[in-house]
C-alpha cells in the first residue's frame, strides 16, 4: 500500500482508539484479545523539557493515551507529593503513565534510587539500562517491589547491550519481570532485522520503542516512520503473529520541534496497524 493510502487511512482512524482490536480469526489460538497498543516514549518530548503540559497537548491531539516519562518531566529527586501531582496531571487528561525511563544504573545505589523513584510515582515499569554487575540488585528490587524493568538496547555504540540478544543472554535465568525493551531502530543499526529479533526473544519483550532509520549502518539516523527503510509492515505483522500485547511506543528522535513529526508518525503507525488488523 502506498504512503498516500496510509495517510488517508490515518485520517479516518484518528477518531478511533489507539488500541486496535483484531478479529478472532486473525489472532493466535492462545490469545483471542490481541491488540496493537500504541504509546509514546517520553524522550520524544525532549524539545519540551520542563513542559509536561506540551507533552499532554500533543498526546491529546494525536489521541495517544499511554506514555513513559523521562526525568525532565518527572525529576528523579522529586518528593512523593510532587510525583503524584505530575502523574495526576496526565491522568486528569485520560493519559496513563505506564513507565519511567530510560534510566541508567551503574551502581547498587542507582538501582535502588530508580526503583524508589518508580514506587513514589506509582508506576509498574522502569525502562532501564543497568550494567550487568548490578543485575542481582535489580532482581532483588523487582521481587521486593513487584515493579518490572524493561532493559533497553542502544545500538552498536553500546558495548553492553547493543541489541536484545545481548540482553537476553544476561537475563534468561532471572525473574521474568526482568524483561526487554526492544528499540527497533537500534536493532536495525546493528545490521539485524527487528522482526527476527522479536520472533526469537518475544517471550521476554515487555516494551518496545518504535522508529524508522535512514540506513542499516551504525551511522543511520532516526527518521519519521515510513520515511526510512525499516520494513515496518513486516515488523508489525510479526508483532501480530507472535501475540505480543505490550506497548509499541513511538520514540521520536528527529531534532527540532516535534509536533508535526509526532503527528505524522502516529498517523502512519495507526494506518499501518489498522490495515494489518483488517486483513484476514
Amino acid at each position: 500500500m502506498i504512503r498516500r493510502a496510509f495517510i488517508t487511512t490515518a485520517a479516518l482512524s484518528a477518531i478511533a482508539s489507539s488500541r486496535i482490536q483484531l478479529s478472532a480469526k486473525d489472532t493466535p489460538a492462545y490469545n483471542q484479545n490481541f491488540q496493537f497498543n500504541l504509546g509514546i516514549a517520553g524522550y520524544s518530548f525532549a524539545y519540551y523539557k520542563d513542559q509536561p503540559d506540551e507533552a499532554i497537548r500533543i498526546l491529546k491531539e494525536t489521541g495517544v493515551r499511554r506514555i513513559t516519562l523521562k526525568d525532565f518531566h518527572l525529576p528523579m529527586n522529586c518528593t512523593e507529593d510532587a510525583c503524584k501531582t505530575i502523574i495526576a496531571k496526565f491522568a486528569k487528561e485520560g493519559i496513563e503513565v505506564y513507565g519511567l525511563g530510560v534510566i541508567y544504573m551503574k551502581t547498587k545505589e542507582e538501582v535502588r534510587n530508580a526503583f524508589q523513584y518508580a514506587a513514589k510515582a506509582g508506576v509498574g515499569m522502569i525502562v532501564g539500562s543497568p550494567v550487568p554487575e548490578v543485575l542481582e540488585v535489580v532482581e532483588e528490587e523487582v521481587k521486593n517491589r513487584n515493579i518490572r524493568i524493561a532493559i533497553h538496547n542502544h545500538g552498536p555504540e553500546d558495548k553492553v547491550y547493543p541489541d536484545i540478544d545481548t540482553i537476553h543472554e544476561k537475563i534468561a535465568n532471572r525473574d521474568r519481570r526482568i524483561g526487554i525493551c526492544l528499540d527497533i531502530g537500534h536493532s536495525f543499526r546493528c545490521n539485524h532485522q527487528p522482526a527476527i529479533m522479536l520472533e526469537r526473544f518475544h517471550k521476554r519483550v515487555i516494551d518496545m520503542h518504535i522508529k524508522d532509520v535512514t540506513i542499516q549502518k551504525p551511522d543511520g539516523k532516526s527518521t519519521i516512520p515510513g520515511r526510512g527503510i525499516i520494513d515496518l509492515k513486516g515488523f508489525f505483522s510479526t508483532v501480530k503473529r507472535v501475540g505480543y500485547t505490550g506497548m509499541c511506543s513511538l520514540e521520536y528522535e528527529v531534532p527540532g520541534r516535534p509536533d508535526t513529526g509526532i503527528g505524522e508518525s502516529i498517523g502512519y503507525l495507526r494506518a499501518l496497524t489498522n490495515t494489518l488488523a483488517q486483513k484476514g
